[in-house]
């Protein structure tokens, strides 16, 4: 039995984005193929946007959000897979 064929990067992406949409409508999800840097824009708090991307499979971290500019609610973070 061979194992299955991880997600391409555009669905990492996609399935992050349609899951954070559930709780905020325009939420936007970039993910960095060569690195598998994230960046989340949303009105969500850093520990919601966590916890709603571990229920879909994914790992991130609050990295340095902040010294960057954007507003509270909004995380940037490592993704690794």
């Amino acid at each position: 039995m061979s194992d299955p064929i991880p997600p391409t990067s555009e669905q990492r992406q996609q399935a992050m984005t349609e899951a954070l949409r559930a709780w905020d409508p325009e939420a936007e999800v970039t993910l960095e193929s060569g690195t598998g840097r994230l960046m989340v824009m949303t009105t969500l708090p850093t520990e919601r946007v966590i916890a709603i991307l571990k229920d879909v499979g994914q790992h991130a971290d609050a990295g340095d959000s902040e010294p960057r500019g954007h507003k509270a609610g909004q995380c940037c973070g490592g993704c690794s897979h």
